[in-house]
């Protein structure tokens, strides 16, 4: 149902430097309005594809069925790609072979995806194999590329995770932290860049940190379940615990907005967390 910001993404990556094989778009619309954006467009590389499932995982789930190649990119509705984002990736997958995940960056500013930007950059990369913490590479799930051989190992993005499902949030995390254990590599590199259109406003994006929480928590409690306490104890100290130490220290200095933002992300998580344990009979 946002089809003006779809066009502008479609835009922006129908002008790439180098173009992608082909686009698929899984609409869950409840209405014609993408469709005829699409229609307008008149690109034979991209490819309707009207899905009656809602989440942002199921729409990438139906994305990697309907799509074809090796390297299968990812770009969220509300993100405009850089002039060399496809370029950028199959540059960054021919460097970075071992790497099943190539995960780029996201920046507020549109500036970051100028030429001006491009042209000075020096790469800032990272590598990880093996059990980790997902969020040391971000992970910008609406602006990354997979290697297609990687599903079949792993298998597709959790679909009770993500906007629009039971848990709106942490889908991008889940999938990395699978990969990861798997044994398998995972790289970071910001040459890989997307401009964020700010369509939400500050209360909404403060709320929004419940909803990402809830996708934490959950995310937690699945892999708990499984006998994986590494994300519960590990990562959730290392990079959660933190914002149950801030939120006093916030309300203290009188800090709303931070404090706010915390105790959403507290909230969500634990809610989360005992969410997905009672719909699993736990």
């Amino acid at each position: 149902n946002r089809p003006d910001m779809l066009s502008q993404s479609l835009v922006a990556l129908l002008k790439n430097t180098v173009l992608p094989d082909e686009i698929i778009v899984v609409d869950q619309s409840d209405d014609d309005d993408t469709k005829i954006a699409l229609e307008q467009l008149a690109s034979p590389l991209v490819r309707h594809v009207p899905s009656h499932l809602r989440g942002l995982s199921h729409s990438r789930n139906a994305g990697i069925e309907a799509s074809t190649g090796e390297l299968v990119g990812f770009l969220d509705d509300d993100c405009i790609p850089a002039p060399n984002w496809v370029a950028a990736a199959v540059e960054a997958g021919a460097e970075f072979p071992r790497s099943q995940i190539l995960i780029g960056d996201v920046y507020d500013d549109i500036n970051e995806i100028g030429d001006t930007a491009l042209a000075a950059l020096i790469p800032e990369i990272i590598t990880l194999q093996g059990r980790n913490d997902p969020w040391i590479v971000g992970p910008t799930g609406g602006n990354s590329f997979f290697r297609r051989e990687v599903f079949e190992r792993v298998g597709f993005f959790d679909p009770v995770l993500g906007q629009g499902a039971e848990f709106p949030g942490a889908e991008d995390a889940d999938m990395v932290y699978r990969v990861l254990k798997a044994g398998l590599e995972v790289t970071y590199t910001d040459a890989v860049r997307a401009h964020h259109l700010d369509w939400r406003n500050d209360e909404a994006n403060i709320n929004n940190t419940y909803n990402y929480g809830l996708g934490v928590g959950a995310m937690f409690a699945k892999h708990a379940a499984a006998g994986d306490l590494y994300p519960k104890r590990y990562i959730f100290v290392r990079r959660f615990m933190i914002k149950y130490l801030m939120a006093p220290c916030y309300l203290l200095l009188g800090k709303q907005v931070a404090y706010r933002r915390s105790v959403n992300w507290l909230r969500g998580i634990r809610e989360g967390f005992c969410g997905w344990k009672k719909m699993n009979g736990q």
